[in-house]
């Protein structure tokens, strides 16, 4: 697995830095692998587009459609074992830990009103799988993939792990809960999520 450099990440999300120099900026063994990857996918080295779609594969895991035609050993290096596609092998305390740690994420989370329209999908569609939300949503993969688990994300900050059921599924009372969720994770310990505004969502 290939180091991620959060300092690079974090500039990139600022747009300080455009994503073909994130991967420059993190050294020979991303810039290697990019250009492997460019090589098995066909596409130009420096593509701004397709250099975004690297770095997002090597963040959240997002398998690339043509997956199957990848070498081995480059596959095995870009996958993070991503288990996120599969909602019961990622404890929701284990996606609260992930995202604790990742300022950029929730900041972008805060701001995102793709964030808020997949998590209202997801709750409508619980049998639903990624194509569907991307397709219904006119989202990329990559996107759905990186908000997929705000559900989860809501369990383990609201309800310590158990489930949160909105009480009406709208797209302002999403949103409310997911900036509330953010803010007590920025705010707080591991302790003592629950506050009385939270209880009036669900």
């Amino acid at each position: 697995m290939v180091k991620i450099v959060n300092e690079l990440i974090d500039r990139l999300e600022r747009e300080e830095i455009t994503n073909l120099q994130c991967i420059a900026m993190h050294g020979r063994e991303w810039m290697e692998l990019h250009k492997e990857w460019c090589q098995v996918v066909g596409v130009d080295e420096d593509d701004e587009a397709e250099a975004e779609m690297f770095i997002n594969e090597i963040r959240f895991g997002d398998e690339p459609d043509n997956a199957d035609e990848w070498p081995e050993t480059v596959w095995d290096t870009v996958n993070k074992e991503d288990k996120m596609s599969k909602e019961e092998d990622v404890p929701s305390k284990v996606i609260l830990e992930q995202w604790r740690n990742d300022k950029a994420l929730l900041t972008s989370l805060k701001n995102s009103s793709e964030a808020v329209k997949i998590t209202l999908w997801r709750y409508l569609h619980s049998e639903g799988g990624f194509k569907t939300c991307a397709r219904t949503l006119n989202v990329s993969k990559n996107t759905v993939k990186k908000w997929w688990n705000i559900p989860l994300f809501i369990d383990a900050v609201i309800a310590d792990g158990g489930h949160v059921h909105p009480k009406r599924l709208e797209y302002d009372m999403i949103k409310g809960l997911i900036l509330e969720a953010v803010e007590k994770v920025e705010k707080k310990g591991d302790d003592d999520y629950i506050s009385a505004k939270v209880m009036d969502l669900w």
